[in-house]
């Protein structure tokens, strides 16, 4: 079963995917077989020059088995279309916006919104997609106790369904991204969970302005203890089990992008399986 791109008239924007059965010969890290409702949305604003591709289906199954297995673009199995041809098509579609815009459909349409959570996790990065330290800094890289690494500050809903990320070096304390986080997906009255390292007065007060209310685990050292629902932070184990889900996909468990973008592109797209339920 895989996605197959649907362009609405020749030279216009791309209207929408559904689900297909694949003929291409099965390979180990495609993804399983299952039988899900097919679904269309309309995704304004990928636009597209020239004539309309033959072979979307096949070039998507090509990227999923890259994204599946971790493997370098020069071994994708024969069975697929030429390597060249997948590994430029799949910095063309991110540039167009195409993974960002169907993780924003399932975002509104079908978000639980009694709660957002917050959390990050970190990702090494393998030894080829390293830089020199300044480009390491300009392309989301910093030093851990780890080594070099990659870390990811996931947003997801009440169910564990990711709603946005962003992507900082290992050196980047989680505090600094969680603003940008609750601005851009907090609503009124939700709750906004998150862990002790993200214990701050400034982010409580932050998510209070958005008209909702905080339930952070505090610190320990804490003077003042603020209140805490902890029958409600039970259900944070949910981000936790989202990373699980999106790092079973060997090119988010580890980075072998050397480009920002194009980390964040497997990043996106291991999220929408995850709302597909593949």
């Amino acid at each position: 079963m895989i996605f197959t791109l649907v362009y609405s008239a020749p030279g216009s924007s791309i209207s929408g995917c559904h689900a297909t059965r694949s003929n291409t010969p099965r390979c180990r890290g495609l993804v399983r077989p299952k039988k899900i409702n097919d679904f269309r949305s309309t995704l304004a604003g990928i636009q597209r020059r020239g004539p309309k591709p033959k072979n979307d289906r096949e070039m998507l199954e090509a990227m999923l088995w890259i994204l599946r297995t971790g493997a370098p673009w020069r071994d994708l199995p024969k069975s697929f279309p030429p390597w060249e041809s997948v590994y430029s098509r799949f910095p063309r579609w991110t540039d167009l916006g195409l993974w960002a815009h169907l993780l924003a459909y399932f975002r509104s349409e079908l978000a639980d919104e009694e709660y957002l959570m917050i959390d990050s996790s970190g990702v090494r990065v393998h030894q080829d997609a390293s830089r020199v330290k300044e480009a390491n800094f300009q392309q989301a890289m910093g030093r851990s106790k780890g080594g070099l690494s990659t870390k990811i500050h996931m947003a997801c809903d009440a169910l564990g369904y990711p709603l946005g990320f962003i992507l900082t070096g290992a050196g980047r304390h989680d505090c600094t991204q969680a603003r940008a986080l609750v601005d851009k997906f907090i609503r009124p009255q939700q709750k906004c969970l998150m862990d002790a390292g993200y214990d701050s007065d400034d982010i409580r007060s932050c998510v209070m302005q958005q008209g909702a209310t905080a339930v952070i685990a505090y610190r320990k050292n804490r003077v003042k203890v603020p209140e805490f629902d902890k029958d409600i932070y039970k259900e944070r184990h949910k981000v936790e089990n989202l990373f699980q889900k999106i790092k079973r996909y060997r090119r988010v468990a580890m980075r072998f992008e050397k480009l920002q973008m194009t980390f964040a592109a497997m990043v996106a797209i291991a999220s929408i399986l995850v709302w597909i339920k593949l």
